[in-house]
């Protein structure tokens, strides 16, 4: 009786522990399905481009104000900051009851700068209209400019109808597009000084004076109506809200050397316990948690070399003179505890060299993988180096051409080399036991022959003796 009793306490144990197992196991898996109001979320690195975390980041979703995103980003690519916008009738009135604005009157002037200021802190929608009169002549024409520019980055859900993201059946986007939008944005150093300032004061214009200091709408970058929601990683992003689109958000945010992106569409209200707000902080703790930065260009510059485009011991690799280079700052983010060695690298040039800022060549790129994701890279950089090196009196164009030709050969046939390498001493060997052969009979049959002649004269000298004893 007691030893049933002590197996059905032993088995009544187990079962716990299993259960006990199992349950912590799901919580531990739990950790990374983040529970978010968003229909539409994505964080990413904004170094590397890497998607960090994603739910349906390919729906169509609308937009609203963060729209302005790539409005400011196409107004910094086509025109300079002191250049003066004088705003039409029309861009300051074509706008639906209750949209944010300034106050800008018919032909006020404010320059790009104070725009686009006006564009990102304060949503101004009229403001939006006459920055893309101004850069494109039109409306129409900024659109298409913003449509193009959404192409370029490799956007596949976007379309743009107008620059200020009020709603339009035709003016949609997918969270995944956004991201690549922002983090394209963020890498203008113009841009991000705009998306991270607190307060802005307008200076007079023709029109007015004593115009009110402008505050970030952002409820995570500055304390106004959401205080509780501020983030001290926060360094700026985007507010959208219509009725239609409901809740968007875009938040930048800087931790450890890492810099994110989040991106959540059609979110809760900010006065829900769980809402575009709360969905950016899981997704950007989830970021910083679970992810870490590694540098590679040490082990960019080694991937080079083993595709024999140049080696240590040239004035090409060294860093003074050289004429490549990578991306100083060029990183890979990956997992916690995944070590840089256990990303895939690979490394492409290009038949034909794109053209850089300042002058530098694009050749090729190095690219690393992590379970079929990118997860960071560089270009490869050439620039004719300024500094007295053989370059100075040798042609090395032919030389470089060669270089960049052998590095696209495939790897050294080992096999094949090796095969031949043993057949030949094979051969070599075999010649050496020839030659050994022939000299050993040769000397063999030296010694017969003297051997003989010994034997030989040895019986002429006896017959003589023999003969005179006799």
């Amino acid at each position: 009786m007691r030893e049933k009793i002590k197996l059905s306490t032993l088995f009544l144990f187990c079962l716990m522990m299993f259960f006990g197992v199992t349950t912590y196991t799901d919580t531990i898996e739990a950790k990374t399905k983040l529970s978010l109001s968003a229909d539409s979320a994505i964080v990413m690195d904004v170094d590397s481009g890497a998607i960090l975390y994603k739910k349906n980041m390919d729906r169509k979703q609308y937009p609203a104000s963060i729209t302005k995103i790539m409005t400011t980003l196409v107004a910094l690519e086509n025109s300079s900051m002191n250049e003066t916008v004088t705003y039409s009738r029309g861009a300051v009135t074509n706008l639906e009851s209750g949209a944010s604005n300034i106050g800008m009157l018919p032909g006020e002037k404010l320059s790009m700068e104070d725009s686009l200021y006006a564009v990102m802190l304060a949503s101004a929608n009229e403001v939006c209209n006459g920055v893309a009169e101004h850069v494109a002549g039109s409306v129409e024409n900024f659109v298409n400019m913003m449509n193009e520019r959404a192409k370029s980055l490799g956007c596949t859900g976007t379309h743009f109808a107008n620059p200020n993201g009020l709603w339009l059946e035709n003016h949609y986007t997918t969270a995944h597009d956004m991201a690549l939008i922002a983090r394209e944005a963020y890498q203008n150093p113009t841009f991000a000084k705009i998306t991270g300032t607190k307060r802005y004061s307008l200076p007079n214009t023709n029109k007015r004076k004593n115009l009110p200091t402008m505050t970030n709408h952002h409820g995570m970058l500055v304390a106004s109506t959401f205080s509780k929601y501020v983030y001290e990683h926060c360094v700026g992003g985007k507010t959208g809200f219509t009725q239609k689109c409901r809740y968007t958000l875009v938040t930048y945010a800087k931790k450890n050397g890492m810099t994110l992106v989040s991106v959540v569409m059609r979110a809760d209200s900010p006065w829900e316990a769980s809402n575009e707000y709360t969905d950016s902080l899981k997704l950007l703790n989830y970021g910083f948690e679970n992810y870490s930065h590694h540098t590679i260009v040490d082990d960019s510059l080694k991937a080079i070399n083993q595709n024999n485009l140049f080696t240590r011991f040239t004035t090409y690799f060294d860093r003074d003179t050289s004429a490549l280079s990578i991306d100083d700052n060029a990183d890979v983010i990956l997992p916690k505890n995944v070590g840089l060695d256990q990303a895939k690298k690979s490394v492409e040039f290009y038949d034909e060299p794109k053209v850089a800022e300042g002058g530098k060549k694009i050749i090729g790129k190095i690219t690393y993988t992590y379970k079929n994701q990118e997860v960071g890279g560089t270009n490869i950089y050439y620039k004719k180096s300024t500094r007295a090196t053989l370059n100075d009196s040798i042609d090395m164009t032919e030389w470089f051409d060669d270089a960049v030709e052998k590095a696209k050969q495939g790897p050294f046939p080992w096999k094949k080399a090796a095969l031949i390498a043993i057949v030949c001493l094979v051969f070599v060997m075999a010649i050496l036991l020839f030659i050994q052969k022939y000299r050993a009979e040769r000397e063999q049959r030296a010694r017969r022959n003297r051997y003989k002649r010994s034997k030989k004269n040895q019986r002429k000298s006896e017959g003589g003796v023999y003969y005179r004893r006799k």
